[in-house]
């Protein structure tokens, strides 16, 4: 079972509880955003390299 269907299944149970599942749906959904921008974005960012060559 995904995050997800745990947080639909925990509102369906307990509905006074919406705003905890829905901060953990938020909490989740950054570290998704965080990974991918990790994977797709930094990882292909080429290195820079800093030193100057020789004169």
């Amino acid at each position: 079972m995904n995050i997800n269907e745990e947080c639909l299944l925990g509102y369906l149970k307990n509905p006074d509880e919406l705003s905890n599942n829905t901060e953990i749906l938020k909490i989740y959904n950054k570290i998704l955003e965080q990974k991918f921008v990790f994977k797709n974005i930094l990882v292909n960012f080429p290195a820079i390299n800093y030193t100057e060559s020789a004169k």
